[in-house]
């Protein structure tokens, strides 16, 4: 495992109901061979002391697969509290369903954890409100002057170098008063990329 934790835990802003998500995903253009069944693997993650320990289970879970897994962090804290809430919320609809003779929703219950990782990482259990600019198939000097413009904004709150770019991480500002010549996607919930997984 080669996940450098120091600027993740750097990054992260834990609390009493708030915590991240990590994730090992298996992009398809980069797993052309592996089956379809790869899935997305998340885990949560209550404190910094848990960072390391959260990305060796990440690693360890997927060796048993013949993918190559990403591993991103959620750019923005997660309100585990509301996360809470929305789920009991869908967990009546379920037995509702149920109760009206739905067998389907039977397999919902056996899969309440991962139900409750993807509430997690729906936008309503955000709690920040961090962007994430993605820039595709640019260099350091891209990157550079990208973070320039937007200090005339906002602050920049982390860079990540990706397979393709660079993620760069703000805090929310308006977006639509930002003048650059670098081309980026602009994210107000994303995922920021920390490392391959297994090499």
């Amino acid at each position: 495992m080669t996940v450098d934790i120091e600027p993740l835990t750097e990054y992260c802003e834990f609390g009493e109901d708030r915590v991240y998500l990590l994730l090992a995903i298996a992009r398809a253009k980069e797993n052309e061979g592996a089956s379809h069944d790869v899935p997305t693997i998340r885990n949560v993650v209550e404190d910094a002391a848990g960072l390391e320990r959260a990305v060796a289970e990440l690693d360890h879970a997927t060796r048993r697969f013949d993918a190559r897994f990403r591993l991103y962090l959620t750019a923005n804290a997660r309100d585990a509290l509301a996360a809470t809430f929305v789920l009991r919320r869908r967990m009546d609809d379920w037995l509702e369903g149920r109760i009206h003779g739905d067998d389907g929703i039977s397999a919902k219950f056996k899969r309440v954890d991962s139900e409750f990782k993807s509430v997690l990482q729906s936008d309503r259990c955000a709690d920040d409100s961090n962007f994430v600019f993605d820039l595709d198939d640019a260099g350091a000097a891209d990157a550079g002057q990208l973070q320039a413009d937007l200090a005339a904004h906002t602050t920049v709150r982390m860079v990540r170098g990706t397979p393709n770019g660079y993620h760069l991480v703000t805090a929310p500002f308006n977006y639509t008063e930002l003048s650059t010549d670098v081309a980026y996607e602009h994210k107000t919930d994303g995922l920021v990329f920390c490392s391959y997984l297994g090499e």
